[in-house]
């Protein structure tokens, strides 16, 4: 409603004429016409004396429309934070310890008189580091320090890249065309080098797939930062 219809309604309601109005204001009755059909705004001090002589609040008399609710009070919000809780050694971790206890016992063993068991051990111990140790690509670590060790161990047969794929590949050539050639020699330098390089290759695959995921993430991050 507007202001003139509330004027119009508290006075009709009240049983009030406009010159009844008109002579408790102090105005003319052409006045409380004009404010009643919307020709004219009483000036503030009449709209004070209108509030007191009907009973209501200025900001009643006055505003349009209903009066907004005031806004609620924010409601205290309680944020659970879960404490981690401490897990045990998740799978790849075990198999890590079980090749460290393993490579410590053989280890003893090879030094009590056997000393080919030593390199076994020391494989054992380095390759079962990263099992235990490492947070992200393990397995990728792992991979690659077998590698390296069959490179320092196997030294006669990674000469060809990569490390003995192509040369394992001629030596079981060699087995198939000349079926003379019976040497376990051949038969393990073909296996040697034909298993160290598949296995080259797909380490070269996932390193450059983890390498690069790694990479996008980062620069994601820094475009976002950025």
């Amino acid at each position: 409603m507007t202001l003139g219809e509330k004027i119009l309604s508290l006075r009709t309601a009240r049983d009030m004429s406009q010159d009844d109005l008109a002579e408790k204001l102090e105005v003319s009755r052409q006045s409380v016409s004009k404010w009643e059909t919307g020709q004219s705004t009483p000036d503030l001090d009449k709209i004070i004396k209108l509030a007191d002589l009907f009973g209501v609040g200025v900001d009643e008399l006055v505003r349009e429309g209903e009066r907004p609710r005031p806004p609620e009070p924010p409601q205290p919000q309680v944020i659970y934070v879960e404490r981690e809780q401490k897990q045990g050694l998740s799978p790849v971790q075990k198999l890590g310890v079980i090749m460290e206890v393993s490579g410590a016992a053989l280890a003893v063993i090879g030094l009590m008189g056997a000393p080919l068991l030593i390199w076994a051990a020391l494989s054992l111990v380095i390759l079962g580091l990263p099992l235990l140790l490492a947070k992200k690509h393990p397995w990728l670590i792992m991979g690659w320090l077998a590698v390296a060790l069959s490179c320092l161990v196997l030294n006669p047969y990674t000469s060809v890249s990569p490390w003995g794929l192509v040369g394992g590949l001629k030596y079981l050539h060699h087995l198939i065309v000349i079926p003379e050639i019976r040497y376990r020699t051949y038969h393990f330098a073909a296996a040697v080098g034909i298993v160290r390089g598949l296995v080259t290759l797909l380490l070269i695959v996932f390193t450059g797939r983890a390498c690069g995921k790694t990479w996008r993430e980062t620069w994601k991050k820094r475009r976002k930062d950025g």
